[in-house]
Parts: C-alpha cells; structure tokens; sequence
C-alpha cells in the first residue's frame, strides 16, 4: 500500500496532464507555477497542500491522498480508519486528534 505522499505525487502528475502548462494549473490552485514544478519532480505535497490543490482543481477533499492506480478506490471504513490512526506514531496520533478537535463539524 502506497503511502500518502506516494499517492498524492502520482496523483498530482495524473492531473497535471490535463492542463496545457504548469502556469495553466497554476492559475486553477492560487500556487506558483514554480512551486508546482517542485511538486510534480517528487517535493512533498502536506496535508494543507494537498486540500489546497483539490479545492483548485475542483477535486473532493482528499482525493489526493487515495490510491487511484486500482480501478476504482474505495472509501476507507471509520474502522480502517481507525486501525490506521492507531498505528500510528504517538507524535502524530496527538496531532491527528488536535487537527480533528478543531476542525469544524459538517
């Protein structure tokens, strides 16, 4: 299973190939043409990156993150999720639990 970071790089070059030029998708994200370029040669893409892009490029949050190689990429159940989380490094469970405590309820 590819990581995040892993899937948001393939998936940024995936959508990159629908535009005629890195200014054209700059112009769709509010992000430099420039910085994109470090993205698409393997720069990490965060988690606020990686919102910011989607929200650009009219993607759903966290579209990104998922891995779009397979046919078709099923939603993680809350128990996956969950599991996942739980593996997780203590440093970053902390943080993961603060971003969701802060995050607004929808």
């Amino acid at each position: 299973m590819a990581g995040a970071f892993d899937n948001r790089h393939n998936n940024l070059l995936a959508v990159l190939k629908n535009y005629r030029s890195l200014a054209d998708a700059a112009s769709h994200t509010g992000v430099s043409a420039n910085y994109l370029s470090q993205l698409k040669g393997g720069k990490h893409i965060g988690h606020v990156m990686a919102r910011r892009l989607e929200s650009g490029f009219g993607l759903e949050p966290g579209w990104l993150d998922l891995d779009h190689t397979r046919e078709e990429s099923q939603p993680m159940s809350e128990h996956h999720i969950t599991q996942q989380a739980l593996q997780l490094p203590l440093k970053s469970r902390t943080r993961l639990v603060k971003k969701l405590v802060n995050s607004p309820p929808e």
